[in-house]
């Protein structure tokens, strides 16, 4: 009268298979909150980008004149910078644990922050602000 050994080790299987997916969807879903808690973030930082390439396209308008080739690049390297590292960040962290993700998107902010004030001093200096 013993059990099959097959039946009992099946439906330990099928728990551990169970919780192993409930873990993933846990995991995958605290990835996808921490990656669109951080696109708040960047989002903020495009529009400020967009914000400057209206404003730049009203002073230009005002005086009657067109922004240059030189003021365009810069502009729109502005705008790219956010998008672009936000885009790269969540691609490579992809597959991470979502502290790590955090951490990497936390610093791939704060290197988009670093780029766009470079990129505005670039600007300003190229156009003779000082």
């Amino acid at each position: 009268m013993s059990a099959d050994p097959g039946t009992a080790a099946e439906p330990r299987r099928s728990d551990a298979a169970a919780e192993a997916a409930e873990r993933r969807a846990r995991r995958r879903l605290a990835s996808l909150a921490v990656a669109l808690a951080f696109l708040l973030a960047f989002l903020w930082e495009l529009l400020g980008a967009v914000s400057n390439l209206l404003a730049w396209l009203g002073f230009a308008a005002v005086v009657h004149s067109s922004l240059s080739a030189f003021a365009w690049v810069v502009l729109a390297a502005g705008i790219a910078v956010p998008v672009l590292t936000y885009g790269a960040t969540v691609w490579l962290g992809r597959r991470q644990a979502p502290g790590r993700l955090a951490l990497m998107l936390l610093v791939a902010f704060c290197a988009s922050q670093a780029l766009t004030l470079t990129v505005l001093a670039v600007f300003q200096r190229g156009i003779g602000v000082r």
